[in-house]
């Protein structure tokens, strides 16, 4: 396709001969329009839409520079060739920025005018091309996000086929899959979806797999059932089992979502009825913490199916109520503040939110609305805090209240939810303390703890240390003993024995293994040190966290 020239010249002996002598064929272009003064020009510029406008900058009427900027606006795809006798500096500033591609001087030499054409020529079919790619790049990726949408509800299908069938990714990999596919949740509960046998038909537990044809219909009606309920169901599937993965975007009460999971349950069972004439009986999961639980979540709906539904006329099965609050529920309690407070001296800060949401739970299903039970609990909670951080440091009045004080907190409480943001704030505030979180370090020797707790594993040394931070190593030595207390080595070994307290805690991990992960090639070393900061050996604190 021939480029379009529009050709403009207040000296008609010029703009016939650039008319009539530029070999047009050759460079790959037909002139389409001519003028001798800017507003006829104009007129012809618009009418033809050229793709290349060859013009004197000093004609009559309107501009050269004026019909540049006019191009350039008009159509910004498109080149100025200007023509001029003076060689003036501003012009050539002020044509760049309007999409000129380049000045002739006057005299023209129709080499030298073919050689800037030629250039055009080559740069609009350079552009076009590029835009032609791009534009087809931002249709495929159109189709690409239109197909991605489209197959996204088979993409949360499968991810949950795989969790409750026990596998999925790994626990970073599920994180970053389901927050890419919208699959998030603070509960999670599992209901397996069967339909009713006819009478006498076979014997077992009087149910069968829903018909594959009609899947999609109830998984639709499901969703539409649940989102009534604010919370949201995906369907999987495991050994042709409809299974939905019932996801609850906040925490509830137990009580709540059993009463939720029961009145959507009830609600479906009428709606395959009505709509599709189908008798549907359910068996629903406890609610879960997390989505690598739904696994665990399908085996126990699958289990009160396969057992329970023969026992019963009622389409809808649940779980049995949490005993808790039953007489052996009141002597559990005591275990439970038990395990709180060995949790208390083994986990991280972070690590005992999880611990303290669990036993607030229990907590709260214990006193049956008692409130001065639940006080009563929630203030052991605060003095077992406080008496360990008392065996810790020798100091009752360390992280700033009384016993008093604590315990006039704790019965001022409004509500559960006040409640557990005061004990999780006094939790913070002793591990802080007890880890050196509070302390008023200097920024040097922040950083060198920073680095210390970054790369324990590493060889380091305190020469490495002092390198990386320009300091001599002696000043740096100095430093971090005022400030800290301790030298350069125990600080090493603190951050290596603290790490190693944590993956001791976790089962699947050898003892020798986190000898080796913390920075203890040998483990005849580690055990040496970690027996002498923690006063016993790795294996036996292994034992005692399981």
């Amino acid at each position: 396709m021939k480029m379009t020239v529009v050709v403009i010249d207040d000296k008609p002996l010029i703009l016939q001969s650039i008319v009539r002598t530029v070999d047009w064929e050759r460079l790959g272009c037909t002139v389409v329009g001519q003028a001798m003064d800017g507003v006829e020009g104009k007129r012809v510029i618009d009418e033809c839409r050229p793709d290349l406008l060859i013009t004197d900058i000093k004609i009559p009427g309107v501009s050269g520079l004026e019909l540049a900027a006019h191009m350039h606006t008009e159509l910004p795809y498109s080149k100025t060739i200007l023509i001029t006798g003076y060689q003036d500096f501003e012009f050539a500033k002020r044509a760049v920025s309007l999409g000129v591609k380049e000045i002739v001087v006057k005299p023209i030499r129709n080499d030298e005018l073919e050689r800037v054409i030629g250039q055009a020529v080559d740069e609009i079919a350079g552009e076009r091309e590029e835009t032609s790619r791009r534009a087809e790049r931002e249709e495929a990726f159109s189709r690409l996000t239109e197909r991605h949408q489209s197959s996204l509800p088979t993409l949360r299908s499968k991810l949950v086929s795989e969790l409750i069938a026990g596998g999925g990714p790994d626990r970073d990999e599920l994180a970053k899959t389901a927050a890419e596919l919208g699959v998030t949740c603070s509960r999670c509960a599992v209901v397996i979806v069967r339909s009713k046998r006819a009478s006498g038909a076979a014997r077992g537990d009087g149910s069968q797999r829903i018909d594959p044809r009609l899947r999609d219909e109830v998984a639709a009606l499901a969703r539409a059932a649940a989102d009534k309920r604010d919370f949201e169901t995906i369907d999987g599937g495991v050994r042709d089992d409809l299974a939905l993965a019932c996801l609850f975007p906040k925490p509830l009460t137990p009580r709540e979502l059993r009463m939720k999971l029961q009145s959507f349950c009830h609600d479906l069972v009428e709606l395959a009825r009505e709509r599709r004439g189908l008798s549907c009986c359910m068996a629903v999961s406890q609610a879960y913490k997390r989505l690598e639980e739904l696994g665990e979540a399908f085996a126990e709906a699958s289990a009160l199916m396969e057992t329970s539904f023969f026992r019963t006329e009622e389409p809808v099965l649940l779980p049995a109520p949490d005993e808790s609050g039953t007489e052996s529920g009141r002597f559990a309690i005591v275990r439970d503040l038990e395990t709180f407070n060995r949790m208390l001296e083994q986990s991280t800060a972070e690590e005992m939110g999880g611990h303290l949401e669990r036993f607030l739970e229990r907590v709260q299903l214990y006193s049956e609305g008692n409130i001065r039970v639940a006080k009563g609990l929630l203030s052991e909670i605060c003095l077992a805090a406080a008496r360990y951080y008392y065996r810790t440091t020798g100091d009752e009045l360390g992280f700033g209240k009384s016993i008093d004080e604590m315990l006039e907190d704790v019965y001022r409480l409004a509500d559960m939810k006040e409640a557990s943001e005061y004990v999780a704030a006094l939790i913070r505030t002793v591990k802080d303390k007890l880890d050196g979180g509070d302390k008023d370090y200097s920024l040097v020797v922040k950083k060198s703890i920073d680095y210390i707790n970054a790369h324990f594993a590493e060889t380091i040394s305190l020469t490495s240390l002092a390198d990386h931070f320009g300091l001599s190593s002696g000043y740096l030595s100095r430093l971090l003993r005022a400030e800290t207390g301790i030298n350069f080595v125990d600080l090493v070994v603190k951050a290596r024995i603290e790490a190693a307290k944590r993956l001791l805690r976790d089962p699947r991990l050898k003892v020798n293994e986190v000898g080796e992960t913390v920075g203890y090639k040998e483990y005849a070393y580690f055990y040496q040190v970690f027996k002498k900061v923690e006063g016993v050996s790795p294996k036996e604190y292994k034992n005692r966290s399981e």
